[in-house]
């Protein structure tokens, strides 16, 4: 589809065209100009609603679904318990905002709604001017009696000429319309979408917020459960308990018993260490000899994991 030019501001209506001419001949092209002026500003309107139309219906089309989109995608993350979904339901919400909110500062700044509007106003008061116009140039020859003459021609072209002013006003009423609306509008959709950016940015940072603090809980409480395992590990560590013997006099064999049970038959010397003994109480005893009697020398203590516990017997030998 080819490109509709840009409208001449070139007056039609000109005293060169009509010099040397017959009054009859004269008005006819006077009147002729006229109209192509008129038909030619018109056409040239009418030529671009249809694009403006078209875009204008699309983009606020969209405008519309991305913004019932995005207003609906945050209710639907107030259904989700998870902080993860509800974020990324919120960040999409605020990216099909932001595509409408740049769609809608398009519009205004290419003009394509209020470009439709101005359009159709401007096409039509022209069309009005231009029925004016026929009724007033009808209007002056249904009342001549005579012939046409000079003077005829000097007041149906003024007609005309003001025709043309006022097909040139309206060009500059709309063009000055579009400046206007132009500005207004940038400025207006600034403040909406400045607005609804820092909503959802409120929203997205609580939910941010929220995330993160779940985030926290769950490596405290993965670090807690890790401790409380290496706390179980550690609570089974075997301890060891140091035994020193302490002899009236020297050293004598001795029978050294661990919890009730024989762990050396015959041990001589002062000191004796158990191995990987389980956490809990413990009975060390020992059985010496004076002269054919046994006496047994018993002491309890507590093994804590992983420690050692030292723990000193007097013998009466």
């Amino acid at each position: 589809m080819a490109s509709t030019p840009d409208l001449n501001r070139e007056p039609i209506v000109r005293w060169d065209r009509y010099k040397d001419k017959s009054p009859s001949e004269a008005l006819e092209q006077i009147y002729k100009d006229a109209h192509a002026s008129s038909a030619t500003k018109r056409n040239w309107y009418w030529s671009k609603i249809k694009g403006k139309r078209w875009t204008s219906v699309r983009a606020r089309g969209s405008a519309f679904a991305l913004l019932v989109v995005g207003t609906a995608l945050p209710l639907l993350a107030g259904l989700s318990n998870d902080p993860s979904n509800r974020l990324t339901c919120t960040q999409f919400a605020i990216t099909f905002l932001a595509v409408a909110g740049l769609i809608q500062l398009a519009d205004k700044a290419f003009g394509w709604s209020s470009g439709w509007m101005r359009y159709i106003t401007t096409a039509t008061a022209m069309g009005t001017a231009t029925d004016v116009f026929d009724i007033a140039w009808s209007k002056h020859l249904i009342s001549k009696t005579t012939a046409l003459e000079t003077s005829d021609v000097q007041t149906l072209f003024a007609l005309a000429e003001q025709f043309e002013r006022d097909l040139n006003k309206l060009l500059s009423d709309e063009t000055s319309g579009w400046i206007s609306e132009f500005n207004a509008g940038i400025s207006l959709l600034d403040s909406a979408i400045k607005a609804q950016r820092e909503d959802t940015q409120k929203q997205l940072d609580a939910l941010r917020t929220a995330s993160l603090n779940a985030q926290a809980e769950a490596k405290a409480d993965e670090k807690a459960r890790a401790e409380e395992a290496a706390a179980a590990v550690k609570a089974k560590e075997p301890g060891v308990i140091d035994l020193l013997l302490t002899f009236k006099g020297e050293p004598k064999p001795v029978v050294i018993m661990l919890d009730g049970t024989v762990a050396v038959q015959e041990f001589l010397g002062t000191a004796w260490s158990s191995q990987k003994l389980l956490p809990g109480v413990h009975t060390m005893g020992v059985r010496s000899s004076i002269g054919d009697a046994k006496h047994d020398t018993f002491s309890s203590t507590i093994v804590e994991a992983g420690k050692i516990v030292k723990l000193d017997l007097k013998l009466p030998v």
